[in-house]
């Protein structure tokens, strides 16, 4: 489960970031998690970042429920 000190923890950004910064940091990571997985031949690795882009989807939709985003 996530909970809003985790959310910032994936995020590595303090709980005052504002949702412009939130979304921006969400907007790099995933397009990091994506490039990495396209990128790597190895099975391991690729399933990795799909589970950590899975994270970070879970991650924006539990702020943008709370109203951060």
């Amino acid at each position: 489960m996530i909970t809003e000190e985790k959310a910032y923890d994936i995020l590595a950004l303090d709980q005052s970031a504002t949702s412009e910064e939130i979304t921006a940091r969400y907007q790099v990571l995933k397009d990091q998690y994506k490039k990495i997985r396209e990128e790597t031949e190895d099975l391991k690795t690729r399933l990795a970042y799909q589970l950590k882009q899975i994270e970070l989807d879970d991650v924006f939709i539990y702020l943008r429920n709370c109203q951060k985003v």
